[in-house]
């Protein structure tokens, strides 16, 4: 389980770099952290109610669908919370969605204010990486990613207990 464990946390600072840096989340990532579920399931000592995890993460593809479509949310971000709620399972799927809201708050504060310095004291606006520069989004993937790694650190991940 240590190894799906060390996964988890190499695919969310993968997610934290591509967000970070490129503004995407990549398809193949959040497939694989898809099909390391089935692993960590069969992997796992803990018990699992999947087919609750399972109506959770419907649930989530049900919302996010939603915020997809009157664009407040990237796609990217959406596929990366529908597939990690199903890791945290339905009794802890509201305390993911408050942890990444909270954290997507304070990283959209840190981001616009930066994004008011920077320009000041940078005399060559284009070498400002792209999260620092106006009127482009916030990777919103790096609170999601981060609120999992909250989880995981707090014992919150059912299947990895």
């Amino acid at each position: 389980m240590l190894a799906v464990v060390i996964l988890l946390i190499i695919a969310m600072c993968i997610v934290m770099y591509y967000d970070a840096t490129r503004f995407i989340i990549p398809n193949w990532l959040v497939g694989s952290l898809l099909l390391l579920y089935p692993v960590a399931f069969y992997l796992s000592s803990a018990v699992i109610d999947w087919k609750m995890d399972l109506l959770g993460m419907l649930g989530a593809f049900a919302i996010g669908y939603i915020i997809f479509a009157v664009r407040i949310m990237g796609g990217g971000d959406v596929k990366l919370i529908i597939v990690l709620s199903l890791w945290v399972g339905l009794e802890k799927l509201a305390q993911f969605g408050f942890n990444f809201a909270v954290l997507g708050g304070v990283l959209s504060l840190i981001v616009l204010i930066m994004r008011g310095l920077l320009p000041r004291l940078c005399k060559n606006k284009e070498k400002l990486p792209r999260i620092f520069r106006p009127r482009q989004p916030v990777p919103y993937g790096l609170a999601i990613a981060g609120a999992f790694l909250l989880m995981m650190y707090s014992n919150d991940v059912p299947i990895l207990g």
